[in-house]
């Protein structure tokens, strides 16, 4: 029987190659930029809603967002990868993507690259587009987690998901996950010694596991800067994991 393995991805700056919201931020004058709180605690909802709301002042509808983050480019041969696993066979691959960026903004993006149907789920903080045609954020759920923003656990996303594919009699012999921030971190507690976290070289989630002083993490650590390091390291494992 074919091993079964769950890829797990962020968004933003593992997927696409730039922060949304920074991305965002650029299409507003300085001086009338919302300004910085502790994200890390508050999270980004409120921000968000603030920098959306601006732009829509602006004359930027909706359309025109998810225009300017579809022109952002995907990080370096992640399309690439995507695509190798959606039609691998032995192993076979299930992808998610978890992400505290907005869904229309990342459905849009996924679309525009030929990726939404090479994922399972995808899992981020709703969007609606109101009546004056302004795109506004809410939170994905409301959680109290040490690690995460009070919007959203990527850990119990990830525990969800996996539990309700056993429902299904579907177990995974591996799980992979994918991310470079600090909203990343959660989910390694998570993982098993037969797993994989995959942190992106010299970035937040990567200096936050080296600093680990007294926390021991059960999966394997892989650095990684582009989709060719990580198809070559799940090609590497490939035979380990093979019944």
């Amino acid at each position: 029987m074919p091993s079964r393995q769950l890829i797990v991805f962020d968004f933003d700056e593992t997927l696409i190659s730039v922060c949304c919201m920074r991305q965002l931020f650029k299409f507003i004058p300085s001086h009338r930029r919302p300004p910085m709180y502790d994200v890390d605690k508050k999270g980004w909802i409120d921000l968000a809603n603030l920098t959306f709301k601006e732009l829509h002042s602006m004359g930027y509808s909706a359309t025109t967002l998810c225009k300017f983050i579809r022109a952002v480019p995907p990080v370096p041969g992640i399309v690439r990868l995507i695509h190798y696993l959606s039609n691998s066979r032995e192993p076979t691959y299930d992808m998610i993507c978890i992400s505290d960026c907005y869904r229309l903004l990342v459905n849009d993006w996924l679309e525009s690259h030929a990726l939404s149907e090479c994922f399972t789920g995808v899992y981020c903080n709703p969007t609606e587009i109101n009546e004056n045609g302004e795109l506004i954020a809410s939170s994905y759920h409301c959680v109290e987690c040490p690690y995460s923003p009070p919007n959203l656990c990527k850990r119990h996303v990830m525990d969800a998901f996996i539990a309700m594919q056993k429902q299904l009699h579907i177990k995974y012999d591996r799980v992979v996950y994918i991310g470079n921030g600090k909203g990343d971190f959660c989910p390694v507690l998570s993982l098993r010694s037969c797993d994989l976290m995959c942190a992106r070289q010299d970035d937040v989630l990567a200096e936050k596991i080296k600093s680990l002083k007294k926390i021991k993490l059960k999966p394997k650590i892989y650095l990684w800067n582009n989709g060719l390091d990580l198809l070559a390291k799940l090609n590497e494992n490939k035979d380990r994991i093979r019944h």
